[in-house]
């Protein structure tokens, strides 16, 4: 009697303790809007993308997940998984951060479905990102700030477990240029809309979120860059400090 009663106990417990990490997890892309502003950054990724990956892909409509290799000393390795999702617009949005809607996502992992980084991107008017920026820098503070290429301004948070790194469609006016301090340019400055494009030219904001666990395997075994905007891994080198 009193060995079934512990054994029941036992059994209860490991429901609470399977209910609670269940209830940690994610709702399935597809099943809820991921806020990628707030999820667990131990969660599993092959759970979270299971239901996409069983959809007929179309001319609107795209997902799979493969294992990536790479090739160094004539040896073949797999080094991780790569999961995508991208859809039109009328098959609704996957994510959002902030003001901002997603309709894309690409995740890489290690082949333990360990989280290495997220990144998306989206058609965003340039008062829009001026709002998601405020917003991020409400919550999280000032970011590191660099204009790596003609265009666009890069933001970057270096939070405890993960690192959110923006890349707006602007440029910092004459002002915060001429105040920036060493490579960095001021974020209580002033920045500007690109005049170099034409008039219909669609503003695009592009995000990548790093496990900071993993930011040095990153660096060595990066290979995602299908839209051209690499992240700035090298942003979080140790001589990359903020200056604020």
């Amino acid at each position: 009697m009193i060995k079934q009663k512990f054994l029941n106990a036992k059994l209860f417990v490991i429901g609470v303790l399977l209910f609670f990490f269940a209830s940690c997890e994610p709702k399935r892309l597809g099943e809820g809007i991921l806020d990628l502003d707030d999820f667990p950054i131990g969660l599993s990724v092959s759970r979270l993308y299971e239901n996409e990956l069983k959809k007929e892909n179309s001319a609107k409509y795209s997902s799979y997940s493969d294992t990536v290799f790479n090739y160094k000393d004539g040896e073949k390795k797999a080094v991780s998984v790569k999961y995508s999702l991208s859809a039109d617009k009328s098959h609704g949005k996957f994510a959002k951060l902030k003001n901002v809607s997603f309709y894309n996502l690409v995740s890489i992992t290690d082949l333990r479905d360990n989280l290495m980084m997220m990144s998306t991107e989206t058609d965003c008017g340039f008062a829009d990102q001026m709002k998601l920026l405020s917003e991020l820098k409400r919550q999280y503070g000032k970011p590191i700030v660099k204009q790596h290429i003609a265009s666009f301004t890069t933001f970057t948070w270096l939070l405890d477990d993960r690192t959110i790194q923006v890349q707006c469609e602007m440029i910092p006016d004459h002002e915060n240029y001429k105040n920036k301090i060493g490579d960095f340019l001021n974020p209580e400055g002033g920045f500007l809309k690109s005049d170099s494009y034409e008039p219909n030219h669609i503003w695009k904001v592009y995000l990548h979120i790093f496990n900071n666990d993993y930011v040095d395997a990153l660096k060595d075994e990066y290979f995602y860059s299908e839209n051209g905007h690499r992240p700035y891994l090298y942003d979080y080198d140790e001589k990359a400090v903020s200056p604020y």
